[in-house]
């Protein structure tokens, strides 16, 4: 599975209707809103790709439809009930090129590649699931109430993880630019704001008090992550800078 985001731009003639130069002009005019759309495509060739139910836009190829499922009906209505993942989620196989909805200007959104290896477990905030591979195992892990205080994440949040002996492929979205770090035994991560979406299993999260009435920092309440394993993270949210 491989997969590019496309910004689409108006065609000539609009340009044209508005009269707007679109040499000079393409990307920002000071008195008129020129419409961008971005988009993502998936291409398969002789595999498959999950995306979230109501996201397809599109496709062409030698493909067949189908929805997920796991070996255990049970867990997909969990999963479902759960989690923002529909129990039947669209599956695509074959070869061809999947397109998902196109993303009006001022919603667009950052995308991250990550593989994942059999042993690796990745849980993600809802909503920052986009697609993966067909070769995964999707589940829901239950938060804490402490979790649940911090975040909009709910009750519960979707987990992903690779078919043993074969290595998966998971898109991500966020409103910001997100990157995956290393956190090594022994170290922890602290942040005052929702900076990691996304953990491997291994990782324990915590939204904890960080000192009393000014004490050891005052901070309030922050997010804690220690324990061996990856993060995704974003780390300029809130800043403005996207």
């Amino acid at each position: 599975m491989r997969y590019q985001v496309k910004i689409l731009e108006p065609t000539d003639l609009w340009y044209l209707q508005h009269n707007i130069n679109k040499e000079t002009n393409k990307w920002h005019h000071p008195t008129k809103n020129i419409p961008f759309v971005q988009q993502v495509e998936i291409q398969i060739e002789n595999s498959g790709t999950i995306i979230q139910k109501g996201s397809l836009h599109r496709c062409v190829g030698q493909l067949t439809y189908g929805i997920y499922k796991t070996d255990n009906r049970l867990r997909d209505l969990w999963v479902s009930l759960r989690t923002e993942m529909d129990y039947n989620a669209p599956v695509y196989h074959g070869t061809g090129v999947v397109y998902l909805e196109p993303r009006q200007k001022g919603s667009f959104l950052y995308y991250s590649n990550i593989k994942v290896s059999e042993e690796e477990q990745w849980e993600f905030d809802d909503g920052i699931f986009q697609c993966c591979s067909d070769n995964v195992i999707i589940g829901a892990k239950k938060l804490k109430f402490k979790q649940m205080v911090g975040s909009t994440d709910g009750r519960w949040r979707i987990s992903i993880s690779a078919i043993p002996e074969q290595e998966a492929q998971i898109v991500t979205g966020t409103s910001v630019p997100a990157k995956v770090i290393d956190l090594r035994r022994g170290e922890v991560l602290i942040a005052d704001y929702d900076m990691v979406k996304g953990y491997t299993k291994g990782i324990n999260e915590d939204y904890r008090k960080l000192g009393h009435f000014g004490r050891s920092g005052g901070e309030d309440f922050v997010w804690v992550y220690e324990g061996e394993g990856k993060l995704l993270v974003t780390e300029n949210d809130g800043m403005g800078l996207s």
